[in-house]
């Protein structure tokens, strides 16, 4: 399994992406040229006619026997934050998550790259399933996140920051702004256990 951003499916494809559509190609090209069973691409930001306004979304895809793409988006809502980490996070929890929703397939476990037969449509796959639930648990994790971000920041706006010259101010709010980007974990291991999978997998 492979994860990727827009632009690493740009430079491995040597494609224009532009679109879903291409996009779609894109994922397509990967498969033939690498073998690559299962592919992810994080944070895409294309626009499309029935994605809501500030959304994004994920595109994932698992080859069939003869190479060919089965894609798959889950469009999910943007949060007006930074965070840092989410890339490591993402990749781990969907190495997890693959290996779980796999091994609980029948017959799957024992397969070459828990890859599924031809006949499995794109929104059954196994990366589709796992993807769901990486998503909601990523979603709770960063409004948890962004909560206490702002709460921390307001906090030190008042508390630390008063009485300081604007440059130290602003020096020690980037600082503040830095810590409180990194991802709340451990306080919501609830929802890396058990996430409430909102935004399901539509077919492309």
């Amino acid at each position: 399994m492979v994860v990727l951003t827009e632009v690493g499916c740009r430079l491995l494809s040597d494609a224009k992406i532009k679109d879903m559509a291409s996009l779609e190609e894109a994922i397509g090209v990967i498969h033939q040229r690498y073998g690559v069973p299962h592919i992810i691409i994080t944070s895409v930001a294309i626009p499309h006619p029935d994605h809501p306004p500030h959304s994004l979304s994920i595109v994932g895809s698992s080859m069939t026997s003869d190479r060919k793409a089965r894609p798959f988006k889950i469009v999910f809502p943007a949060i007006d934050c930074y965070f840092s980490g989410t890339g490591d996070m993402f990749s781990a929890l969907m190495a997890v998550r693959m290996r779980e929703v796999s091994v609980a397939t029948p017959g799957l476990g024992q397969t070459r790259s828990w890859l599924s037969g031809d006949e499995v449509q794109a929104t059954d796959l196994p990366l589709a399933r796992a993807a769901e639930k990486v998503l909601a648990s990523m979603n709770e994790v960063l409004e948890a996140t962004c909560r206490a971000m702002n709460e921390e920041i307001a906090r030190a706006k008042v508390e630390v920051v008063a009485g300081l010259g604007e440059e130290e101010a602003k020096k020690r709010l980037h600082l503040l702004q830095s810590r409180a980007a990194e991802l709340r974990l451990v306080r919501n291991l609830g929802s890396l256990r058990s996430p409430v999978v909102k935004c399901k997998a539509q077919k492309m």
